[in-house]
């Protein structure tokens, strides 16, 4: 048996990944950042054997939450975000999301969700909106930790942090964060946006001009031009 459920589907007119994460052991499964064909989202777990326990969102923008209400619907699964997500950018309703009072759960620094056996770490990564955050997993017997990056770093680029409720001092120290996980560390983007639709950690230090900012001086810069 692997030890972790990991799909990676490509959904929408902008080329948007939406993945399910889960514990083979208990068929439990949680769904990041739900939109565009949410009954192709619904059919693929069922093929698979799994059932949806949690809805987890990277960030709140439109293109990455417009299928969590029906989600939510069809499974009750409980909605996972950073609380200063949902008390800054989400706040009612703004981007198109009410999310029922019954299903959220707000999640703070530092805190984890466990789906089935599995225990996902959610890492705020402020800068693309005021609550991004990644996730990272390494459930025992797996070869490398995984971590999903949501919109704030892509294959060879980062997130854009010039729209209303960006901060690129903070995405900064959101990358400096991620720089310091492990090397064999694989991450999968939010959007198919680069050469290949994931990559290690390592790789990206060496290749992605972002990473390779020498400090924030010269991060701003760059994002500025």
């Amino acid at each position: 048996m692997p030890p972790l459920y990991l799909q990676q589907l490509q959904l929408g007119p902008m080329q948007n990944f939406v993945y399910l994460l889960g514990d083979p052991g208990t068929k439990e499964a949680a769904v990041v950042d739900p939109a565009w064909n949410v009954p192709a989202i619904l059919k693929r777990v069922r093929e698979d054997g799994y059932r949806l326990t949690h809805v987890i969102l990277t960030h709140g923008h439109y293109d990455h939450i417009n299928g969590v209400e029906e989600v939510v619907a069809a499974t009750d699964a409980t909605v996972c975000a950073q609380k200063r997500e949902l008390e800054e950018f989400i706040a009612e309703g703004v981007g198109g999301l009410v999310i029922p009072p019954s299903s959220l759960k707000k999640t703070a620094h530092g805190e984890s969700v466990r789906v089935g056996g599995l225990e996902v770490r959610l890492i705020p990564t402020p800068g693309h909106t005021p609550g991004s955050q990644c996730l990272w997993a390494r459930p025992p017997g797996a070869r490398e930790p995984v971590l999903l990056t949501g919109d704030t770093l892509f294959v060879g680029t980062i997130g854009r942090c010039d729209f209303p409720y960006s901060s690129p001092r903070e995405l900064y120290g959101s990358l400096t964060k991620l720089k310091a996980l492990e090397d064999e560390t694989v991450f999968y983007p939010g959007h198919d946006y680069g050469r290949s639709p994931a990559n290690t950690l390592g790789r990206e230090k060496k290749t992605n001009p972002y990473f390779l900012a020498q400090d924030a001086g010269q991060f701003l810069a760059m994002v500025r031009r």
